[in-house]
C-alpha cells in the first residue's frame, strides 16, 4: 500500500486541469507533488507532431513511457502525501488511431495495470463552446475535436472504481471550487460514493 495518494487529473482540452493543479500547489504547498504533463514536455521540446496514424502511434508511445518514468520518479523521491498527475496513462486511448488492445500490446501493459496505477481519477469536462480556451499554443483542437476527445477520455477511464467527473455546465470558478473540495474529501479518506453524494 502506498504511503501517498496518487490522483490523475484528466479530461478534455480546456477543462481546467492546469488551473486546478496551480491552485493545488498554492493550497497544499509542501504536501503536494505534481507530475507534469508528459505530452507538453515532449512537444515543447520539439517532438514532431504528425497527423498520420503511424506518427500518432510513436508520439503516444513516447508520451506513455515518459509519463511512467516521471510518475515513478516523483512518487518515489518527493515523499509527499499527495501526488497529482497532469493527465493519466489511459488518456492515450483517446488519441490512439487503432484498437486499444494494440496500444496495450505495444507498451506491454493492460487496462487493469493502468487503472491500478492511480488511487483516484478526476475528470474535468471540456468547457462549453462559449468558454473554450484557444490561448494555449500547444492546443490544436477545434471545440468539436476537443469535445470528442473529452468523450473518448471519459470512456477510457470508465472502469476506474474511484473516478469523479466534474461537469462543464457550471461557471469556471464553481468548477474549480468543486474540484478542490473533491480533493480535500479524498485527503480526508472519504469514499467515491460519499464524495459524489455530498459534492456533485
Amino acid at each position: 500500500m502506498n504511503s501517498f495518494v496518487k490522483i490523475a487529473i484528466t479530461g478534455g482540452p480546456s477543462g481546467g486541469k492546469t488551473t486546478l493543479i496551480e491552485a493545488l500547489k498554492k493550497e497544499l504547498g509542501q504536501k503536494c507533488a505534481v507530475v507534469p504533463e508528459a505530452a507538453s514536455i515532449l512537444y515543447r521540446g520539439g517532438f514532431p507532431r504528425y497527423k498520420e496514424a503511424q506518427g500518432v502511434v510513436h508520439a503516444q508511445k513516447a508520451i506513455y513511457y515518459t509519463q511512467r518514468e516521471l510518475e515513478e520518479m516523483i512518487s518515489t523521491l518527493s515523499q509527499k502525501a499527495l501526488v497529482v498527475c497532469d493527465r493519466g496513462s489511459l488518456d492515450a486511448i483517446a488519441y490512439w488511431p487503432g484498437n486499444p488492445d494494440e496500444f496495450f500490446g505495444l507498451v506491454h501493459s493492460s487496462i487493469e495495470n493502468e487503472i491500478a496505477r492511480y488511487d483516484w481519477v478526476i475528470h474535468l469536462d471540456t468547457a462549453s463552446a462559449d468558454y473554450y480556451d484557444t490561448t494555449n499554443t500547444l492546443r490544436t483542437e477545434t471545440f468539436q475535436e476537443a469535445w470528442d476527445l473529452n468523450t473518448k477520455i471519459k470512456k477510457a477511464w470508465e472502469k476506474h472504481p474511484r473516478r469523479v467527473v466534474i461537469t462543464h455546465n457550471e461557471d469556471f470558478l464553481s468548477k474549480m471550487t468543486t474540484s478542490l473540495s473533491v480533493i480535500r474529501a479524498i485527503m480526508a479518506h472519504k469514499s467515491a460514493e460519499e464524495i459524489k453524494k455530498e459534492l456533485l
